[in-house]
C-alpha cells in the first residue's frame, strides 16, 4: 500500500469524526442561537405593539390635559360658564377627538356632566350602568384626587376593563390655562381599544396581535413574556397587562419562524460544505506530497493572517495558482471586496442616521438634541476666545388659538414656514436655528453681541410678519407674529449655557408681557416674573 493511500486511510476516520462533531455542534449550539435570535426579534416586535398602544394612551392623555388646563373648563366646573357645553361638548368633539366617553367631576367628586358617544349612531347615549362601572373601576384613582392635594403634574392613565372590553383612560385635574390651582375637579376621558385601534396598530407595526380580556382576576400570572411555538411554524408571544395589581387583559402576537427556518438551511449548507471540503482534503493529499499545496497554503495563510491582524480589508491575497487554493484565494479577495464595500456602506448609513437624529422631523431644521450639542461646543469656544455669545428665544404668538382655529395640519404648515423664515435670517455657518419644542424656536449666535442679536431678531420678526399668514385670533396683529427674547454674555467659569438660555427665556416672557409681536432683550425683573405665558 502506497504512502499516499496510508495517509488517506489514516485521515478518513479522523475526517468522519470531525464531520460528526461539526454536525453535533451545529445542531447543539448554533441552531439554538438562531432560536434565541428569533425569540429576541419576536419580543422586539411585540414591544413595538406595546409602544404603539402606549402612544395611543398618551395621545388620549395629552388631549385630556389640554381640556383640563383651560380657563374655560375651570370656569365651567364652578358653574360660571353656561355656554361651555354647547361650545365644546357636542358630538363633533367626541368624533374628532376619537374618544368614547367624557366625565366632569367637581372637587367634591360630584358628577357635573358626562357624555357617552356611540360611533354607530354618531350620537350620545344614556347608560347608567356603564357610568357607574366607570366610577367603580376608577374609584381608587378618584380617592387620590382629593381636593387641596392636586399638583399640576398629577394625573393617571392606563387601561381598564369595562363590561369585558379594554378601555384606555386618562384622568386629569381641572386647572387654569397656566396649569396652576387649586384644582376644582377632574376630567375622566376614555376610548375603547376596539378593532379600529388594533387595525391601526397592526398597520403601523406590521405585527399581527390580539387582545384577550381576562375573565378570572384571581389567576396567578406575572408581567413576563411568554413564548410558545405553534404547530404551524408560528411563534406566539404573549404578556399580561395589569391594573391596580390585577391582570385585566392578555396581548398575544404571532410571528413566522423565519429565522429558525433560515438557521436550518444555513446549518444544512454548513454540513454539506464541511463534507465537500473533507472530500477535497482527501484528494489534495496526493498534491500535498508533491509540494504543490504547502507553499500556496502558506502564502494564503500569511495573507489572511496579515489581513486579520491589521484589519485592512483593502489588502488582497497573492496566490495565483490555477487550482482549488487559487480559487479559494479569489473567493477570499471577492469576500474582502464585499466587506470593504459593506464597511463603506455602513459608515454612510451611520452618518445618515446621525444626521436624522439631529434634525426635527417636521421643520427639517436642527432639533433640541443638536442644539444642546452645538451650544455646548460653541460655549466652550467662546469662553476660550473671550467673545460674546447670544441666544434668541422665539415663540409663535397665540399658536394654540391658531391650531384651534385652523387645525393641526395648518398649524404644522405654519411652523414649517416660521422655521424657514428663521433659517433664512442666519448667514454665518456657525449660527444655528433649532426647534426648541412645540411652537418655540431658539437661535444660537456665537461671536455676536447684544446689538447684533437685536438686529437679527428684528429681521426674523419682519420676515415672519411678511409671510402674511392670517391669524384672526392674534390680539397683536391680524397676521401671524412671534415674540423674541434675547440674552447675550461673554462666557465665564461662573456662568453656564443653561443660564444664558434661561435669561433669553426671561426676555421672551418680558416680550409677551409687552404685548407680543416684539423683540425684547433681558431686563431685570422680579423673580416671579419668570413664569411662562401661553
Amino acid at each position: 500500500m502506497s504512502l499516499s493511500k496510508k495517509i488517506v486511510f489514516t485521515l478518513l476516520p479522523l475526517l468522519m469524526a470531525m464531520i460528526a462533531i461539526s454536525i453535533y455542534g451545529q445542531w447543539k449550539y448554533i441552531y439554538p442561537t438562531f432560536q434565541k435570535l428569533e425569540q429576541k426579534d419576536a419580543i422586539t416586535n411585540f414591544e413595538r405593539v406595546a409602544a404603539s398602544l402606549n402612544s395611543d394612551i398618551k395621545r388620549l392623555d395629552l388631549l385630556n390635559k389640554d381640556w383640563g388646563a383651560w380657563d374655560e373648563t375651570y370656569s365651567f366646573i364652578q358653574g360660571e360658564n353656561p355656554t361651555y357645553i354647547a361650545s365644546n361638548l357636542g358630538v363633533e368633539s367626541f368624533r374628532n377627538g376619537k374618544f368614547d366617553f367624557l366625565f366632569f367631576f367637581d372637587e367634591s367628586h360630584y358628577l357635573v356632566w358626562h357624555g357617552i358617544y356611540d360611533r354607530n349612531s354618531d350620537s350620545f347615549v344614556r347608560n347608567t350602568q356603564f357610568t357607574q362601572s366607570v366610577i367603580d373601576k376608577l374609584q381608587l384613582k378618584f380617592a387620590n384626587l382629593a381636593s387641596g392635594t392636586i399638583y399640576p403634574e398629577t394625573h393617571y392613565m392606563g387601561l381598564v376593563l369595562l363590561h369585558h372590553r379594554p378601555v384606555a383612560y386618562s384622568i386629569r385635574p381641572i386647572l387654569t390655562s397656566n396649569e396652576s390651582g387649586p384644582s376644582k375637579g377632574f376630567i375622566v376621558r376614555g376610548r375603547y381599544v376596539d378593532t379600529e385601534v388594533v387595525t391601526n396598530i397592526i398597520e403601523q407595526t406590521r405585527v399581527r396581535f390580539q387582545i384577550i380580556p381576562v375573565q378570572n382576576k384571581s389567576i396567578a400570572v406575572d408581567d413576563q413574556y411568554s413564548i410558545r411555538k405553534l404547530n404551524n411554524g408560528t411563534l406566539e408571544v404573549s404578556r399580561y397587562l395589569f391594573n391596580d395589581g390585577s391582570p385585566i387583559m392578555q396581548v398575544k402576537s404571532y410571528f413566522q419562524r423565519d429565522i429558525s427556518q433560515q438557521g436550518k438551511v444555513a446549518i444544512q449548507s454548513a454540513i454539506m460544505t464541511n463534507i465537500s471540503l473533507g472530500i477535497l482534503l482527501l484528494v489534495a493529499v496526493w498534491f500535498i506530497l508533491k509540494k504543490i499545496v504547502i507553499i500556496p497554503i502558506t502564502q494564503l495563510t500569511d495573507n489572511a493572517t496579515s489581513i486579520t491582524y491589521t484589519q485592512n480589508y483593502q489588502q488582497r491575497t497573492q496566490v495565483n495558482s490555477k487550482d482549488e487554493i487559487g480559487e479559494l484565494s479569489q473567493q477570499l479577495n471577492e469576500m474582502l471586496h464585499v466587506i470593504e464595500n459593506r464597511e463603506l456602506e455602513l459608515e454612510d448609513v451611520l452618518n445618515k442616521v446621525t444626521q436624522l437624529s439631529m434634525t426635527d422631523s417636521l421643520t427639517h431644521i436642527a432639533n433640541r438634541l443638536k442644539f444642546d450639542s452645538v451650544s455646548d461646543i460653541e460655549w466652550r469656544r467662546m469662553k476660550r476666545e473671550q467673545k460674546p455669545m447670544s441666544i434668541i428665544m422665539c415663540d409663535v404668538d397665540f399658536f394654540k388659538q391658531y391650531n384651534d382655529h385652523y387645525g393641526h395640519i395648518k398649524g404644522d404648515e405654519c411652523l414649517v414656514s416660521v422655521a424657514q423664515a428663521l433659517n433664512e435670517t442666519l448667514a454665518r455657518p456657525a449660527d444655528l436655528v433649532a426647534r426648541f419644542g412645540g411652537e418655540e424656536f431658539v437661535l444660537l449666535l456665537p461671536n455676536t453681541d447684544l446689538e447684533g442679536a437685536k438686529h437679527i431678531a428684528q429681521t426674523a420678526l419682519n420676515k415672519i410678519v411678511s409671510l402674511k399668514i392670517e391669524h384672526p385670533d392674534n390680539v397683536a396683529s391680524p397676521y401671524l407674529t412671534a415674540s423674541f427674547g434675547i440674552a447675550s454674555i461673554i462666557p465665564t467659569n461662573e456662568k453656564s449655557i443653561l443660564q444664558l438660555i434661561g435669561d433669553a427665556d426671561k426676555a421672551l416672557y418680558q416680550a409677551k408681557q409687552k404685548g407680543r409681536n416684539t423683540v425684547q432683550a433681558l431686563e431685570n425683573t422680579p423673580e416671579e416674573s419668570t413664569n411662562s405665558i401661553g
